[in-house]
């Protein structure tokens, strides 16, 4: 009776939802076709995520969210931790300002649920199995491609949740020289610069970044400001010296230094600490070779190694002087078979061996090796998409693990609509903490795991001048470790469940303005208190109106996060809205000037109970372009 009554609640928040959509999109639909004669022309997007192979969007049988370069670009943010805060569909969590310690909650996992990378490279922290976004910045990114829903079949551990992968750019054309210089709010500035070219044969892109800035009180009752500084360069470079063979080299290095605040466990809020900095060092170095056997047969071998040095300093307070070095060395072989116009097979092999010390506690490694296998099949005429695929992983620490995915897509292209289906499994194996900390560890842990479904819809009209995409899904999570509060040690102890819509639309109103629009509502249950799960809020909502010419383009961005439970402190964060506005202006065509203002209407929030978040802000500056 109790989940019939949940069920009934549910329902009747997701008709009510749908309800006032259909009203707004009605209205829309009336708005542009008695109003507007836009022309459209629909460009066929690439995403490589979802299977490891590079196919269009509208065959892709997952449901997978991507922000292009342009996108970033007009928003004028410095770090990926500000774009990812517009997405509906996540719900990112920063213990303070600029620099302090960002992760990303996707489809209602852990931040360790979520598997990150960099061009296709695994970077979540040995230790946590988390990842921090605050020290990447936006300078070289091209896309963001985000999968939801379990990945493990393809990319293994972590992918419980979805996929994040920040694809970098590559250089093209002419040799160039791109710089730029910012400043503005809290003693913030920024130059930076890129070097880039290629031809068929040859490309190069390389980008230096330096940026400060004086920030706010981590600790939101603070006093006293903490800084942050941030040095980075990045590069990728490509060869092809014949058709049959490409080898591409990337890497990225940032060192950073950020000012921290202490944590009051009494009082259950964030204080002001005048001493306690974190030192970081990070670095990524990948070598990826395709070769192009025949026309049936593709192979990618990819190596890549990942590090990380953070160190605690506080000369008061002993216990917060640590250091934690991790580091992940990968090997894959992947296959691509493209055995007929309509079925396409990848097959791989991977190894990969990681390594976590944390100084005076432990000092380990352990390796992981893994089979995958994907399937893609396209029938009738090619509108009907079958994807399926298993993966084997044995673990050094807990032993096998065998995870499975299937999806169906149809393309109803008469009616320009998709319909499309999925269930997956997935996993996520302990941790260096989770595993070894004294006092703590456990290392006869088993892995967490997740399976969920889901079915979505996605319908074009008026030539593709409006796109609206629906997304039911339920999720499951069992074997989630917590801390026993018997033996205060790490156990397979917690259950939960997610189920959610997610809601986007696109709108051209003309040729010179855009609207977008995205939706989530996020029912989740710890099964074992009845309670919903810590700073997941129940709905979060996205708007953005995009003005734009040859030469100009402006930006309004609106954001509404409802109230989220923070366990930490014990109590419900309010909810909160945000207006971002950012413009560009093109004065010749090697000289633009930009400018941005956060938090127009200088809301007080809270993304972590007690910890400081900006008020009003205002950025600006100028970018040169050298042909």
């Amino acid at each position: 009776m109790r989940n019939f009554l949940q069920f009934s609640v549910f329902s009747g928040r997701f008709s009510r939802c749908i309800l006032c959509i259909s009203l707004s999109f009605t209205f829309y639909l009336s708005l542009v076709t008695s109003v507007f004669a836009v022309e459209n022309i629909k460009i066929e997007e690439v995403v490589v995520t979802a299977t490891k192979i590079e196919e269009p969007f509208e065959e892709t049988t997952s449901a997978v969210t991507v922000i292009k370069s342009e996108d970033i670009k007009k928003m004028n943010v410095e770090f990926v931790t500000d774009v990812l805060r517009k997405i509906p569909e996540l719900n990112l969590v920063q213990n303070g300002g600029t620099g302090k310690v960002a992760t990303v909650i996707l489809r209602g996992g852990n931040s360790s649920s979520t598997l990150i990378m960099i061009d296709g490279i695994k970077v979540n922290s040995t230790t946590t199995g988390s990842f921090d976004f605050s020290g990447i910045n936006v300078d070289d990114i091209e896309r963001i491609e985000i999968v939801k829903g379990p990945q493990s079949t393809i990319y293994g551990s972590e992918a419980m949740a979805g996929v994040i992968n920040i694809i970098t750019k590559k250089g093209e054309g002419k040799p160039k020289i791109d710089t730029s210089f910012e400043s503005g709010s809290f003693g913030t500035f920024k130059p930076s610069m890129t070097i880039s070219g290629g031809d068929k044969k040859l490309n190069y892109r390389l980008t230096g970044t330096y940026f400060y800035t004086d920030g706010i009180s981590a600790a939101k009752q603070g006093s006293e400001r903490d800084g942050y500084k941030n040095t980075s360069i990045s590069g990728k470079f490509g060869f092809r010296p014949t058709e049959n063979f490409e080898l591409e080299l990337t890497g990225r290095y940032y060192s950073d230094r950020s000012e921290l605040d202490g944590f009051d466990f009494f009082e259950r809020k964030a204080v002001d600490n005048l001493n306690f900095v974190q030192h970081g060092t990070h670095y990524l170095l990948s070598g990826k070779a395709k070769f192009y056997l025949s026309n049936i047969w593709e192979q990618i071998v990819t190596l890549s190694t990942v590090s990380d040095s953070l160190k605690f300093r506080d000369p008061v307070i002993t216990f917060n002087n640590t250091d934690i070095i991790t580091s992940m060395d990968t090997i894959d072989w992947q296959h691509n078979f493209y055995l007929s116009d309509i079925y396409t097979l990848t097959a791989g092999a991977e190894y990969r061996k990681e390594k976590g010390e944390n100084k005076g506690n432990f000092d380990r490694s352990l390796d992981n090796k893994a089979l995958y296998l994907n399937n893609k099949l396209m029938l009738l005429k090619e509108d009907l998409v079958l994807n399926a695929g298993v993966r084997y992983d044995d673990h050094e620490t807990f032993g096998s693990k065998a995870t499975y995915r299937i999806g169906a897509l149809y393309n109803f292209r008469q009616m320009a609509l998709r319909v499309k289906s999925s269930y997956g499994t997935g996993f996520r194996a302990p941790k260096f903490n989770e595993l070894f900390f004294p006092f703590y560890g456990n290392p006869d842990l088993k892995p967490e795991e997740s399976n969920a479904w889901e079915i979505g819809m996605e319908k074009d009209f008026f030539e593709n001048r409006i796109t609206i995409s629906l997304t039911y899904f339920d999720q499951r999570y069992k074997n989630l470790i917590q801390t026993d509060s018997l033996t205060f040690t790490a156990a397979n102890i917690a259950r939960a469940e997610v189920k959610g819509v997610e809601v986007n639309a696109a709108l051209k109103v003309t040729e010179n303005i855009n609207i977008k629009a995205g939706y989530t509502f996020l029912d989740t249950e710890d099964k074992d208190t009845g309670q919903r799960l810590p700073l997941r809020p129940e709905d979060k909502v996205n708007i953005s109106a995009e003005f734009y010419t040859k030469d100009m383009s402006v930006v309004a961005n609106y954001t509404f996060v409802s109230k989220r439970f923070d366990s930490s402190a014990a109590r419900n964060l309010p909810s909160y809205s945000l207006v971002n506005l950012a413009g560009n202006y093109r004065v010749t065509k090697w000289l633009t000037l930009f400018a941005r203002i956060d938090n127009l209407f200088d809301a007080h929030y809270e993304e972590v109970g007690s910890f400081g978040t900006p008020g009003f802000s205002i950025f600006g500056g100028i970018k040169v372009t050298s042909l």
